[in-house]
Order: structure tokens, then sequence, then C-alpha cells
């Protein structure tokens, strides 16, 4: 069990720094719907995480720990090159320096969303993002290729998925315990996202996509 979740912890890192959903709940600790929206946007980020690390768990593919076969060896090199491109993009796209803060479409979308359209948009950052897509299904793999028993596997899946959310929990528990006194530090967390957001992917993606052409490309040569 403890090795399981040695192998969880980095995948939950992974889709733990993901800016965007950070942002969007800090954003929402700050509008007329401070509890709602928050609450709802959590609730289902959390939700479509236990179905994907649970549908790649009972569907048993395989985990990148074992060696892949070549075949997965191909998709982990085409992936990397994806990742890379993406970080690329993320680089390119970062705010310069003395550049105005630029406000994105979906940003604007906070300010008038409501709860059952935050629990949407909670699930699907989750789908879209190629980086916590590839984690919680990896670490669904990784949980059935340990073999545990059911309790065990119901602690690890529960552990990937607290774990996952936890810099999404930080802000709405402080939110929570202070008041309209979190809102100076929530301010801050936001203008900080704001201007290095996009720089923590590209590194994040740009990390990411090396260990995956580490692991295939030793497999095809």
């Amino acid at each position: 069990m403890r090795s399981t979740l040695t192998e969880l912890l980095p995948l939950a890192a992974v889709i733990a720094i993901s800016p965007v959903p950070v942002l969007a709940v800090i954003m929402m600790l700050l509008t007329d719907r401070e509890r709602a929206n928050p609450l709802a946007f959590l609730a289902g980020w959390i939700s479509i995480l236990t179905v994907l690390v649970t549908g790649s768990l009972l569907s048993g593919v395989e985990s990148v720990s074992t060696t892949p076969s070549r075949t997965v060896a191909v998709i982990f090199v085409l992936a990397a090159v994806a990742l890379i491109a993406l970080a690329v993009q993320e680089w390119r796209r970062r705010p310069k320096r003395g550049e105005p803060q630029r406000v994105e479409r979906w940003m604007k979308f906070l300010h008038t969303v409501t709860p059952p359209r935050a629990f949407a948009f909670g699930a699907g950052l989750v789908v879209v993002a190629f980086k916590d897509l590839l984690s919680a299904i990896q670490a669904g793999a990784v949980v059935h290729h340990d073999s545990l028993q059911f309790g065990q596997q119901v602690a690890a899946v529960a552990f990937f998925v607290l774990l996952s959310s936890l810099l999404i929990i930080v802000p709405i528990a402080v939110a929570a315990a202070l008041g309209q006194r979190a809102h100076p530090a929530l301010h801050r967390w936001r203008h900080w996202l704001e201007r290095h957001g996009r720089l923590v992917l590209a590194a994040l993606f740009s990390l990411i996509a090396l260990l995956l052409l580490i692991q295939g490309l030793s497999v095809l040569f």
C-alpha cells in the first residue's frame, strides 16, 4: 500500500499544480456567489477525477511503471511532442513585463456563473486538460497493477483525489475560516497566478514531456 501511495504522489502533484482551476476558484470566491460556486466547482472537479481513476482501475489500463509495449511507447512519444507544443504555446502567451494583464474569456464567464455551471466547469477542466486526464488514467492503472484489496483501493483513490484537489481546497478553506478578511490574500494569489500561471504550465508540460520521451524512446531504441 505504501509503495502505491508513493507512486500516486507525483501523479497527484501534476494535477494539483494547475493554475487555471486554482485561479477559477479564487475568482469565484471574490464574486457574489462566493460560497455556492466554489463548492460546486470543487464537487465537479472531485466527481470527474473519481470517475476517471475508478474507470481506469476497473478497465485494467496498462501502467507506465511497467515496461510498455512498442505501440504504447509510440503513443508516449507522440504525447510528449504534443506537450512540448503546448509548453511552447504557454511560454509565448505568458504576460510580458510591463504588459497589461489580459482578461480571458473564461474569467468573464465566472462573474455570472451559476452553481450548476460551476459544477460542469470544474468537471470539464479535468477532461480538457491533457496532463490531468493522463495522470488520472495512470493513477487508476497504478492502483490496478498493485493488486490491492478493495478497501485499500478505495483508500488509494481517495488519497489521490484529495491530493489532486488540495490547491483548490486551500483557498476555499481560507475563505471559509476568515470570511471577508481573506480577500486581500485572495487578491494577491489571483494576481500572482495571472502573472505567472502560464510559465508554471510551460515548465510542467516540459517536464512531463521529458519523462514520456525517456519512457517511450527507451522501448523503441
